[in-house]
């Protein structure tokens, strides 16, 4: 397995994926592996879909980066890449099903999930409370609170309202503050 190129040497890495060598594409797989999944896995609870996901952003990024400008940092450019991805995985979904179709919220009657000990397992109940959302919530409160989206933007990318992008924003922060220990959540003001 091949180690990881230090960031000096990113841009032989880079000069080597747009000469199509299958080395330099490698590392710059394993480069882009861990920060694209931790992306893809916000997006997608199921890590097969998360790594469909991945593995389409990461030939987005092969083939678009002859337009990358070695004068601005790589990782946001390619982050980008991925969670426009996930929000094009997400459209793509939402044409075979309708946008609010979703159960009842399920979870006022299941317990929480405590390890032996008592305590929480944080980012297990973390994952378990964000699956309580409705999807379009999750993606809102992914692209707004984590990724840094504007509400005019996530409006565009998921072909909403601004006014229900803000909609579910507050849904999912008063979901989210309900179900946590101590009712309270960072999140930039919307």
């Amino acid at each position: 397995m091949q180690s990881k190129p230090c960031v000096k040497e990113l841009d032989k890495v880079i000069q080597g994926c747009l000469h199509n060598d299958r080395r330099a594409q490698f590392q710059l797989y394993d480069y882009c592996f861990n920060p694209m999944m931790s992306i893809c896995m916000r997006y997608e609870k199921e890590e097969d879909m998360a790594m469909e996901v991945l593995n389409v952003a990461f030939m987005k990024v092969l083939k678009s980066l002859h337009t990358y400008e070695p004068k601005f940092p790589f990782d946001p450019w390619f982050k980008r890449i991925a969670v426009n991805e996930a929000i094009d995985s997400y459209r793509k979904k939402c044409r075979r099903m309708s946008l609010f179709e979703n159960g009842v919220d399920n979870l006022e009657n299941q317990s929480i999930n405590e390890q032996p000990g008592g305590e929480w397992i944080e980012k297990e109940y973390l994952e378990y409370i964000m699956g309580s959302l409705k999807k379009v919530e999750q993606m809102v409160f992914n692209l707004y609170a984590i990724d840094g989206y504007s509400h005019k933007e996530i409006a565009e990318a998921l072909d909403i309202s601004e006014r229900s992008s803000i909609r579910h924003l507050g849904n999912a922060r008063t979901k989210l503050q309900e179900q946590l220990p101590d009712g309270k959540i960072g999140l930039r003001r919307a």
